[in-house]
Parts: C-alpha cells; sequence; structure tokens
C-alpha cells in the first residue's frame, strides 16, 4: 500500500473491519520543545523517533456500531465500572451515575451507532483490537504512543495543528471554543477564543475535515488509549517509534 491509500479488511463472519489508511514511513521530533508556551515537563526531552515502515490508523475514532459488532461477535463483557462520569445539564458539572456503559453517551443517554465509543478502560479496548486482529487474520493492535503523535502531527512542526497561534483559523476539530453552548446555554471555562464547532459533547466520528495524513479526530472529540505505560518524561523512550512498555505497570497513556 502507498502513503494515503486506505482499505478494509474482511471479518471472518462476514462485512469488515474498520477504514485505515496508511501513513508514511520517516521520522520526527516527539515531544515539544522547550520554549513552547504551556509545555509541560512530562512533554520533554524531545527526541528523534525513525519508524522503518509504514504503518496503518483507522480513519475514525472506534464508534459504537464498529464495538457493537465485537460484542455481538465474542460475547465479550466490558469491565464494569460502579459509576461513570456523565455531563449534567441541569448542575452545569460531570457527576458519577451507575449504570452507565459503552451503550451510552456523554449524558448518559443511548448513544447513537456513528458517535465514538465512551467509557471504555484500557483492557476493553485491547480485547476489541484483540478480536479484529483474530476475526482478519492481520495485526491490529493499539497504536504507540509515538504512533499516534507521529499521525496527530501530520507532519507538522508546530504546537497546534493549524500553527504556533492559538486560536485557530476556522472549523477544523471538536475542541472547546468559546461560542459553544450546552442546551441551557453553560459555557466552557477554559476555550479557543472565538471558536466554536456546534457541539457541546463529542460529535459523531468524523465529523470534522481529516488531516494531512487522512485521519479525523485526533487532535479533539475524546481520548484514545495506546500501546504504552505512563512516565514521567521521556528519557529512555524508545528511538523506533515502538510502544514503551514495562512489565506489570499500572497506568496506560491516553
Amino acid at each position: 500500500y502507498a502513503p494515503g491509500q486506505s482499505f478494509n479488511d474482511a471479518l471472518t463472519d462476514g462485512g469488515y473491519g474498520p477504514d485505515m489508511v496508511v501513513l508514511p514511513h520517516g521520522s520526527f521530533r516527539m515531544g515539544t520543545p522547550e520554549s513552547e508556551e504551556h509545555r509541560y515537563k512530562n512533554e520533554g526531552p524531545r527526541h528523534k523517533v525513525s519508524f522503518t515502515n509504514g504503518f496503518a490508523l483507522a480513519r475514525t475514532e472506534t464508534t459504537v456500531a464498529q464495538f457493537r459488532r465485537f460484542i455481538e461477535a465474542t460475547g465479550y463483557k466490558p469491565h464494569k465500572r460502579p459509576r461513570a462520569s456523565v455531563y449534567d445539564e441541569k448542575g452545569g458539572a460531570m457527576s458519577e451515575r451507575r449504570g452507565v456503559t459503552w451503550k451510552h453517551d456523554y449524558i448518559g443517554r443511548e448513544a447513537r451507532p456513528d458517535a465514538p465509543v465512551l467509557y471504555l478502560t484500557w483492557e476493553d479496548a485491547s480485547a476489541y483490537v484483540t478480536w479484529l486482529a483474530q476475526a482478519t487474520g492481520q495485526p491490529y493492535r493499539l497504536p504507540s504512543e509515538a504512533e499516534f503523535e507521529y499521525a496527530l502531527r501530520g507532519g507538522g512542526t508546530t504546537a497546534y495543528p493549524w500553527g504556533d497561534t492559538i486560536t485557530p483559523p476556522g472549523l477544523l476539530e471538536n475542541l472547546t471554543g468559546e461560542g459553544d453552548a450546552s442546551p441551557r446555554g453553560r459555557r466552557f471555562g477554559n476555550v479557543f477564543k472565538g471558536y466554536s464547532d456546534g457541539h457541546w459533547g463529542p460529535a459523531p466520528a468524523g465529523s470534522f475535515a481529516a488531516n494531512a495524513f487522512g485521519l479525523h479526530d485526533l487532535n479533539g472529540n475524546v481520548s484514545e488509549w495506546v500501546l504504552d505505560c505512563w512516565h514521567d518524561n521521556y528519557n529512555r523512550a524508545p528511538p523506533n517509534g515502538s510502544a514503551w512498555v514495562n512489565p506489570g505497570c499500572a497506568k496506560r497513556v491516553v
């Protein structure tokens, strides 16, 4: 496959897996320079990562419909949480609620089929990609943190995908915009000034334009799991883009 080319693999029970996009192999500087505004210490030291082979990522976030197919095919039981955080419009804040699962959206209602699936543990996400590997015969897995940042940057080196200025120049992603409001007219406190994307919560997967690598929703919408264990900094991080995993690690990276 050539960079930018898309494909989807056949599943053993019929149908196809998610639409995948091939990324070009190459190198990039992972992390942020010390001079960058709003930088956190765990974003460095900045270091070179080189990929010897290309790889593919799903074009969009995993949707509720895609995850449901996995559940129906395998009978997998997602890890139960006693409570999940949902947005409470009445109180204008996140609240803990029982009985909320991957079937629900950010306010606890039944989610749309094209919505990004929420409330998954790292184990749930890993089980989904393991099933994809088994059902297609191809090496599906969660991406490494380096692969994800490489894909997110889309070949760029600036602080934001659109440049070094904080304010986006146009409608690009589902972000916390100054003009976004909840059904009751509530507003975000920490916002991108002068920006509005029309969504108070997560938008349907792929609602906005793709980045330079042909991928959607990497910079906004929802957080995503990667393979790596959490580390306080990038000292001794793998230079080849592989996942940085330690035996028995308790925290994974989003």
